[in-house]
């Protein structure tokens, strides 16, 4: 049943969805009506254009799946196979960011399974690849120490009630997680020894992922999905998403009644090949970005420098970049490879419209005036000579 749900100011400026067509944001706002109160909703092209677009004959339902796919390709949606009868979902993952429920209904539409790895790296996604327990960075890749691999948290454990809903899991480390578990009630969460060297594991996972994108290479998990996504029938998910996260609580024992940890600032993005001398420039350019607009803003250090990195490797020039870089934090705006693009276009656009003549400084007109003031003083000179008889010239 279609719900009253509110549209904040920022999603009209939002870069993401303003690279997107109309009908295509039209419909991301529709979803905030049709999902609920866990941001789920069923996702199928004849019901989302008998709800969305009932009076738009101009709108085959193909045309409505091809927006359906715009959505999930861009991370907004994510879609999934749920439930007994297999039907197709989807839930909107930036859903409780969007959307402040004052009394959540329980959600009678079936959860995404957390026993896919596919779902399990959608919320790691959503979460910002940072565990929610201790606030340090989960590798993207798996690594060899486990501890520092990522696990799901349920915020109001399972035996107490809990369920696999969006609102009710959150990304976490696995040594994390079960030194949580071990945590007696009313103890305040302290991470576990065994996240020592976890700055080595996310090192480790960044270069991994570095050469993949030098090399274009197709990232692992999302060339899985993608060789999955219309071969493999029994695949319970079709997308990969990324957002923010929500709730509180410890697993295995009762309803929580600690308030995890905020993200730390995390300094991981250092190279794992310790260099001699100067830095390397996506280093610099990392550090005294963050340096000037870190206060206030979430930034994250590993995916600045990351952007950074894979910007310098295609060619951009340092400048520009920078450039780049202090629009977007005077701007308070995130650093992304879509948002990039934006303030590219905008400073070239500026610096296209600023071309101006240049015209002589003050200094250079008042030496020009007195230049041209002594030429008229010596022109006057030379004719009252000319004119002045001469002294030497006997008189008639």
């Amino acid at each position: 049943m279609p719900r009253i749900r509110t549209v904040k100011p920022e999603f009209w400026e939002d870069e993401l969805l303003g690279v997107m067509p109309r009908d295509a944001r039209l419909l991301f706002i529709a979803t905030f009506n049709m999902a609920d109160d866990e941001g789920i909703l069923r996702w199928t092209p004849a019901y989302i254009k008998a709800q969305a677009f009932m009076y738009d004959d101009d709108l085959a339902i193909g045309d409505v799946g091809k927006l359906m796919q715009c959505l999930a390709d861009s991370g907004l949606v994510f879609p999934f196979i749920g439930g007994v009868a297999r039907q197709q979902m989807a839930v909107v993952v930036n859903f409780r960011k969007h959307q402040k429920i004052n009394r959540p209904q329980k959600s009678k539409l079936p959860a995404p399974s957390l026993g896919n790895w596919q779902v399990r790296a959608m919320y790691a996604r959503r979460d910002g690849w940072t565990c929610q327990l201790c606030g340090g960075g989960i590798p993207e890749k798996p690594v060899s120490n486990d501890s520092h691999n990522l696990s799901i948290d349920h915020i109001r454990p399972v035996s107490a009630g809990g369920t696999d809903h969006p609102s009710n899991v959150r990304a976490a480390h696995q040594a994390c997680n079960k030194s949580r578990r071990d945590t007696p009630d009313g103890e305040e969460f302290i991470p576990p020894r065994s996240l020592s060297g976890l700055e080595a594991s996310l090192n480790d996972a960044l270069n991994r992922s570095r050469n993949h994108s030098l090399n274009d290479s197709v990232n692992e998990s999302d060339a899985a999905f993608n060789s999955d996504r219309h071969a493999d029938a029994d695949s319970e998910v079709s997308s990969l998403n990324h957002s923010l996260t929500e709730g509180k609580g410890r697993e295995g024992k009762g309803t929580g009644k600690g308030t995890p940890h905020p993200p730390a600032s995390q300094s991981s993005d250092r190279p794992a090949v310790v260099q001699t001398g100067e830095r390397a420039i996506e280093d610099q350019m990392t550090g005294s970005f963050l340096d000037r607009y870190r206060a206030g803003n979430a930034y994250s250090q590993r995916q600045v420098r990351k952007v950074v990195a894979d910007t310098l490797a295609n060619g951009t020039n340092p400048d520009e970049l920078w450039s780049a870089l202090e629009r977007l934090g005077s701007l308070s705006k995130p650093v992304s490879p879509g948002t990039l693009q934006f303030a590219f276009s905008e400073i070239r656009a500026q610096k296209a419209n600023n071309v101006v003549e240049m015209r002589p400084s003050t200094a250079d007109q008042r030496f020009a005036a007195g230049q041209a003031l002594a030429a008229k003083f010596r022109a006057q000179e030379q004719r009252a000579l000319e004119a002045a008889p001469d002294a030497n010239q006997e008189p008639a």
